[in-house]
């Protein structure tokens, strides 16, 4: 019985079944031995301009072409998951009552970990609704650049570390992962804030090494860069496969008004990243 359950959401207009975060999901329930719920909620929005023109028969034929396409794109997901062993589920249906967004917070909850896109440009923004189910679930996420090409591979991971409570809960949230990997960093930005704890480094890697991890403690300096990019710089440097961070060590509006990290990795990751809050 698989002891990990993974949620997939993915958008009609944003997702590939064989690339991106519906890929990387497929590959991380396959090495963890997860089940994988693969949600495609189905939406017949209309923007106003599209009503123009169109008889109400056309509209019809439009959101039954639009169902069979969320249906399809759904079920190649789960073909996927089933050509690599991994027990798998979907869901395209959602109670429209609650909202989408809350909906997808609330089958966030029933999974260990959800997998997302942040594409903004389409018209229910994925990035909107990785935030929702990044503070309002209880639950990590991997954000996954919706370019992202690569198969799923785990060998290297690096952890944003500020000795913060949400630092040590993404360090905790990610161990299935930093179990697959052969070599886990813990970087620090120096510059960045000052920090206030009693652990030095090489008691924080004999913490880490007596969970059967192979993990160094590194510190970075930050530059001119933003702590955003000063950690996706190193990761990407390095050669990371993905990265560790805490989301939200403030309040969200303390966060808008400030800028901050989550904020910044959400509207553009360079890789995927793990966040927890």
């Amino acid at each position: 019985m698989s002891k990990h359950t993974l949620m997939l959401y993915a958008s009609l207009e944003a997702s590939k079944p064989t690339s991106g975060p519906a890929a990387f999901a497929v590959g991380a329930a396959a090495a963890l031995g997860a089940h994988l719920d693969v949600l495609v909620p189905f939406t017949d929005f209309l923007m106003p301009g599209n009503w123009e023109g169109r008889s109400a028969e056309q509209i019809e034929q439009e959101t039954a072409v639009r169902r069979q396409n969320t249906a399809a794109l759904a079920e190649a997901i789960a073909a996927q998951a089933r050509e690599r062993g991994v027990p798998v589920s979907t869901l395209t249906d959602w109670a429209h009552a609650f909202g989408l967004i809350p909906f997808v917070g609330d089958r966030a909850k029933l999974n260990d970990l959800t997998v997302t896109g942040v594409d903004h440009s389409i018209f229910l923004s994925e990035r909107k609704v990785a935030e929702h189910v990044l503070f309002d679930s209880g639950r990590p996420m991997i954000i996954v650049p919706n370019r992202h090409v690569e198969p799923f591979a785990c060998q290297r991971v690096m952890v944003a570390w500020d000795h913060s409570r949400t630092a040590a809960r993404a360090l905790h949230d990610s161990l299935p992962f930093l179990r697959l990997a052969e070599e886990v960093t813990l970087v620090a930005v120096g510059g960045e804030k000052r920090f206030q704890t009693s652990p030095d480094p090489a008691v924080i890697e004999a913490a880490l090494v007596q969970k059967g991890l192979n993990a160094r403690f590194e510190q970075i300096h930050l530059g001119e860069d933003t702590i955003g990019q000063a950690l996706q710089g190193h990761a990407l440097q390095c050669g990371a496969d993905l990265m560790v961070m805490g989301a939200f060590g403030h309040s969200r509006l303390r966060e808008f008004i400030l800028g901050g990290a989550t904020r910044e990795v959400l509207d553009d990751p360079q890789l995927p990243v793990l966040m927890s809050h």
